[in-house]
């Protein structure tokens, strides 16, 4: 268990690495076992006011959202609702791609896994409600934006809920279901909006009874974040300049999540104890064996990094460990944990880079006496 020493040693460490980067502010927890043992902030969480960064700081996490939707999506396999391997159709009859006959073998598994075969697509990120905001660079990047994604203004503006999964009949696969791992961010919506046709009920509602009320999470949400009180905001260039707040409450599975530094750290607690809290044992295996392999390099990397189910799994010194961040304008978040060591770390920054990589390096190596 931590003591003061180790306390003041982490805090120095961590304080020095953000400076040297110029990260306006951060906020990180870590858990032993099934406790959270540190929780601090650093810097600010919104320049503009000195408000500074704590650990229960509002901040963006970004595609950590997915795995917030994969366990709800576990939650509805372990009560017999679905299966992993039902054809998405089975449950969205309209869900197709320009190859129908492919799209029909596309499982509720492959989409977890990035495995479907999409490519990148766009739709979700692009239906924000400040979308013009985020593409304002020049007068001509939204519609750039547009051509890129093969999107119309109409096309946007019809799309109102997450029947979004519609869209994807102008997605032309890039591998059959099953053959290859290529990321797709977009489909994460398509398990939203399945998730909603089989329980009859809002994602978001569900995440608050069965997720959010079981660990007690009093800041955690998909909607409100903006407004809350000590709330981040969003830093990035070299001169630190505000972004566009990150909202989305449409693509939230894909995400538009907002939590803290403690709250992460509690979930992060319920996956690596694979306790009773939010899914059985079994459950929790499924979610982190690797389920194909990642074609592309990383940094913890070596030749078994891998995606299971909204987890990736690599290895850093040996160890195995399994992890999950985020990232968009400002935006950095990930959560990793060491099994072998019962040891979990959440970093969430508000201004854009690379040291929170860093900093779990060196927050790992530390636990491993090195």
């Amino acid at each position: 268990m931590m003591n003061q020493h180790d306390n003041e040693y982490l805090t120095q460490m961590i304080s020095k690495r953000l400076e040297s980067a110029d990260i306006v502010g951060a906020s990180v927890a870590i858990v032993e076992g099934s406790e959270v043992v540190y929780a601090e902030g650093f810097g600010l969480a919104d320049r503009d006011s000195d408000q500074p960064m704590n650990a229960d700081t509002l901040m963006s996490i970004q595609s950590i959202s997915k795995n917030f939707m994969a366990t709800s999506i576990m939650q509805l396999v372990e009560a017999g609702s679905i299966e992993l391997d039902d054809p998405v159709v089975k449950h969205l009859p309209y869900f197709r791609t320009k190859d129908q006959a492919a799209s029909n073998q596309i499982t509720v598994r492959h989409i977890l896994s990035h495995t479907a075969g999409f490519p990148e697509v766009g739709i979700a990120n692009m239906v924000a409600p400040n979308v013009r905001e985020i593409f304002s660079d020049t007068p001509t990047e939204f519609q750039e934006a547009l051509d890129y994604y093969g999107l119309t203004e109409e096309e946007l503006s019809a799309i109102e809920t997450r029947e979004i999964t519609r869209w994807f009949e102008k997605v032309e696969l890039i591998g059959s279901p099953g053959s290859q791992w290529a990321y797709c961010t977009d489909a994460y919506v398509i398990l939203a909006d399945l998730f909603g046709k089989v329980t009859g009920m809002e994602w978001e509602s569900h995440l608050e009874s069965h997720v959010f009320r079981p660990l007690e999470f009093k800041r955690t949400t998909g909607t409100g974040a903006e407004e809350a009180g000590n709330s981040a905001r969003y830093y990035m260039g070299e001169e630190r300049i505000e972004t566009p707040f990150p909202k989305n409450e449409l693509a939230a599975p894909i995400g538009y999540l907002y939590s803290t530094a403690n709250e992460l750290g509690c979930y992060l607690a319920a996956h690596l104890n694979r306790g009773t809290t939010l899914l059985k044992s079994d459950s929790v295996t499924i979610m982190q064996k690797p389920h194909h392999l990642v074609s592309e390099e990383w940094r913890f990397g070596s030749e078994v990094r891998s995606y299971g189910l909204a987890w990736f799994t690599d290895e850093y010194k040996g160890r195995p460990i399994i992890e999950h961040g985020g990232g968009q304008m400002g935006v950095r978040s990930l959560m990793t944990m060491v099994p072998s060591l019962q040891l979990g770390i959440v970093i969430l920054m508000n201004t854009e880079g690379t040291v929170h990589y860093d900093l779990c390096e060196g927050i790992m190596d530390f636990y491993m006496n090195e």
